[in-house]
């Protein structure tokens, strides 16, 4: 059973449509860096996820 950051990972992973591997790596990255608590950290990772997601769409457009 799935419980907590993994879980969180997962269901992020979905909707962005990435890799779980990449989700929990942001997060770790993020926890090292941050060093703030966990509200902080989970706003910080949805603006970067947010950022992958605007960058893949420029890409599409551009090729």
């Amino acid at each position: 059973m799935l419980t907590g950051k993994l879980e969180r990972a997962f269901h992020l992973a979905e909707k962005h449509r990435i890799d779980v591997n990449t989700v929990t790596e942001l997060t770790k990255i993020i926890e090292r860096e941050v060093n703030m608590p966990g509200r902080v950290e989970e706003k910080v990772l949805l603006q970067m996820l947010s950022i992958l997601e605007n960058n893949k769409h420029i890409l599409k457009e551009a090729t």
